[in-house]
């Protein structure tokens, strides 16, 4: 009888080691799934695009990501570019390359430093309203190169760039993106330096679960 209790408890012993094994296993790769969603999120968040159509036909799509975040806020000698990876899709009958000539530019709306100058009225309003700034920096990207795996996602069709702005004390900020031959409205894409909440879907809530 003993024996038999011996051999039945080293049995459970190995049957919960086996479970807790895979419990544990579960659990490492529901993780690194978890975790992986969060990046994919992350990156989202930071990251905007616009659709230029004529006629059904869409002539332009850009997306930006901006690289950046609070350490560029909590500057406080102004160093840090501001710094995004932008890609753009044209049709083949829209022209201009890059994004810093007169067929064709990306303007970062950036706040006027800081002065000592008593100011008007209408000077303080002008300041409020900030300036366009051009790229210091335009690079063109391969679609190999490293630094876009920042990105949520890369295709074939669609030219990549790195271009870094002067630095700017604002939270929210826009990219003002313009072509010539698509006349003279500014499309936006809006960002933020401050994180944003991240959002889920019930499906997620229901397959991602947070260990404590």
């Amino acid at each position: 009888m003993m024996l038999r209790g011996l051999f039945w408890g080293a049995t459970n012993l190995v049957v919960i080691s086996l479970f807790l094994g895979c419990s544990s296993k579960n659990e490492s790769s529901m993780k690194r799934t978890f975790d992986k969603n969060i990046a994919k999120h992350t990156k989202l968040q930071k990251s905007e695009k616009i659709k230029i159509s004529l006629n059904e036909e869409v002539k332009v799509a850009i997306t930006a990501t901006y690289l950046n975040s609070k350490e560029s806020l909590h500057d406080e000698k102004n160093s840090i570019h501001e710094k995004f990876i932008v890609g753009i899709y044209q049709s083949g009958d829209i022209y201009g390359v890059g994004f810093s000539s007169n067929e064709q530019n990306i303007t970062l709306n950036i706040d006027y430093p800081k002065t000592d100058k008593e100011l008007t009225k209408e000077e303080e309003r002008i300041r409020r309203r900030g300036y366009n700034a051009l790229p210091l920096i335009s690079r063109e990207l391969s679609h190999s190169d490293p630094i876009l795996s920042n990105i949520p996602l890369v295709n074939s069709w669609t030219q990549y760039y790195l271009l870094e702005f002067p630095h700017t004390n604002r939270d929210k900020f826009v990219l003002i993106y313009q072509n010539r031959q698509l006349g003279r409205t500014k499309h936006q894409l809006s960002f933020a330096k401050s994180a944003k909440y991240l959002y889920f879907t019930e499906k997620e809530k229901e397959k991602y679960i947070l260990i404590k």
